[in-house]
């Protein structure tokens, strides 16, 4: 990745806090995942992807799943269970910072897409319900979803990895994503290392 722009907070570091973070959150974490692991297509694609080449694409991805409410939560991606056998809380009384911290993807780096996820779960009230949700047609165009315009974002610098959130809330079910996109600025004013924005954007929502 060049590195011709002000120093940035690189996504690993982000991650890294925002991990140790969500462990606070007890009960509201996906389960089975694995550290992120580098390759070099992601690496050549995150170099190419820089701000002269707008809009921002993205080929590969993050995932994580999180569940609220919930009676046990099976969530099927990639050949794998993110969800929770376990009896989850509820996201309503989380202050926002905790809630923030538990929406981080932990496993990948994926080519865009597998198969759909395959969701099993049981509401607050005993309910049970499935749903399939396709990623590949939710983010059919490839965009990066972010907030930064584009004479705001760093030159030369590529934003991080895209990381896909879906969240089971009681009977909703939603789809959530955030890169690190670095900014020519500080978002913190004072603060060297704030110069990215990392937005969580919901991309999807569906009640059951």
């Amino acid at each position: 990745m060049p590195n011709t722009s002000p120093p940035v907070v690189s996504r690993n570091a982000v991650a890294i806090a925002v991990t140790a973070a969500a462990q606070l959150l007890s009960g509201c974490h996906p389960a089975m995942t694995s550290p992120v692991e580098s390759s070099a297509a992601s690496t050549a694609q995150l170099s190419a992807n820089t701000v002269a080449a707008w809009p921002l694409t993205f080929k590969r991805h993050l995932f994580g799943a999180v569940c609220f409410d919930t009676r046990g939560c099976e969530v099927l991606y990639d050949g794998r269970d993110h969800g929770t056998a376990a009896e989850t809380p509820s996201a309503a009384g989380l202050p926002p910072e905790r809630y923030d911290a538990a929406m981080i993807a932990r496993y990948g780096d994926l080519p865009n897409f597998p198969a759909p996820a395959e969701l099993h779960w049981r509401s607050k009230d005993g309910s049970e319900h499935r749903a399939t949700i396709d990623l590949a047609e939710i983010f059919k165009d490839g965009l990066i979803r972010h907030r930064v315009p584009r004479e705001a974002m760093a030159e030369g610098v590529s934003p991080g990895y895209t990381h896909i959130l879906l969240e089971v809330n009681d009977r909703t079910v939603s789809v959530y994503t955030r890169t690190m996109i670095p900014t020519r600025d500080e978002q913190i004013p004072g603060n060297r290392h704030s110069r990215f924005r990392d937005d969580l954007i919901q991309v999807y929502r569906r009640s059951y």
